[in-house]
């Protein structure tokens, strides 16, 4: 791989609680092992590339949600053919509801989705916003931040893991998995906050092992630091 490709999706709509740092995160983790990396953006109405190594779609309100929604569906059909292609997918709450099949309005509207991930989001009055730890079937613990009003229903896939604190899914659940696919309400962001899974994505990518580098192990203490923080102050154990 000469240039790791990674496609931002509607950076400007779906911005906030600091989810533009997972792309940071995954380019930078890449360039310290000698990975060249090239992020490109998407915006309603622009194409696609014809070829990318990563995906990412951050989160947004409602209103942002409505004002991509047509975008979505219209490039759906491509991202489906991505993640079927084992292309790593990272979406982020709201952006993950875009990619599921429909979200599900307080006033009862639908919004139909991409289709990309087997999950229905419905969304109440009441927000969950809080600090979060979670356990992945393969032993890890991720931590990070949520601020979302959805009940979240898996139609297919695994979720991502377990909740020890927060609300994730609704149901002791958080996230999904399909294939190389993540969908997740962590913020934080989640990357910089769980680097093994941005490396965990790299490493699908470039189809390859990734060397350990010093920049990663220092940054990667502070990570560390920072998921203890947040258990600590859940009074949950790492």
């Amino acid at each position: 791989m000469s240039v790791l490709r990674i496609l931002h999706l509607y950076p400007r709509e779906l911005g906030i609680n600091g989810d533009a740092g997972n792309v940071l995160a995954l380019a930078e983790r890449a360039r310290w092992r000698g990975v060249e990396a090239e992020v490109v953006t998407h915006a309603p109405g622009g194409e696609l590339p014809t070829s990318v190594d990563i995906v990412h779609i951050g989160s947004g309100p409602l209103s942002s949600q409505r004002a991509v929604a047509g975008d979505v569906a219209r490039i759906a059909p491509q991202l489906r053919q991505w993640r079927d292609a084992g292309v790593p997918i990272l979406a982020i709450a709201g952006g993950w509801q875009l990619l599921g099949t429909e979200i599900v309005t307080p006033e009862g509207e639908t919004l139909a989705g991409a289709g990309v991930f087997p999950t229905r989001a419905v969304l109440g009055s009441r927000r969950h916003v809080a600090e979060v730890v979670v356990t992945t079937r393969d032993g890890l613990t991720l931590a990070g931040f949520e601020n979302h009003s959805a009940t979240t229903t898996l139609q297919g896939g695994e979720p991502l893991g377990t909740v020890v604190s927060g609300f994730g899914n609704g149901d002791r659940t958080e996230g999904v998995v399909i294939g190389s696919a993540i969908g997740t309400h962590l913020h934080g962001p989640v990357l910089p906050m769980n680097p093994v899974l941005a490396d965990r994505m790299l490493q699908t990518a470039v189809r390859g092992e990734l060397p350990p580098v010093s920049q990663t192990e220092r940054v990667d203490r502070y990570a560390t630091n920072a998921r203890r923080a947040i258990a600590d102050r859940l009074s949950v154990s790492l």
